[in-house]
């Protein structure tokens, strides 16, 4: 496995073991001594990361105060997270053909797979009519 590689691997396990430990306080993360930054050498600012390491990398929705928080764009089949930081149940419904749907209890976190064709996906909160925001594969 290369560098990048596993930097992108350690990068997004950090994402999501910090999400996972939300509302609970008594989740703790550590780190291995073979995750340490010290032992990596830097890599280049330009390299982009490949297709199939842009979709191990997690892409948050926020929602708080009853408004998303969307990424600019998503890779295709990547793994989205919801996170709902406020009191009352939300959805990210797509309102094409139905992409995608996932209900995110307060407090917690749901997850769902992005689409694999790119485009634009409008979404809205099957429970709130106003929430509406646009997911972007590509």
């Amino acid at each position: 496995m290369s560098i990048k590689a596993r930097l992108l691997t350690i990068a997004a396990a950090g994402l999501i073991v910090g999400l996972s430990g939300c509302g609970s306080a008594a989740t703790t993360a550590t780190t291995s001594p073979t995750t340490s930054p010290t032992s990596v050498a830097p890599t280049s600012p330009a390299a982009a990361p490949s297709p199939s390491q842009a979709v191990a990398q997690a892409a948050l929705i926020s929602i708080k105060d009853f408004k998303y928080t969307v990424p600019a764009s998503v890779a295709p089949g990547s793994k989205v997270i919801v996170k709902n930081m406020d009191s009352e149940n939300h959805t990210v419904t797509s309102t094409t053909h139905g992409a995608f749907d996932v209900k995110a209890e307060p407090g917690a976190t749901a997850t769902f797979t992005a689409p694999t064709k790119p485009g634009s996906y409008p979404f809205t909160c099957m429970f709130h009519s106003t929430m509406m925001g646009t997911l972007i594969v590509t």
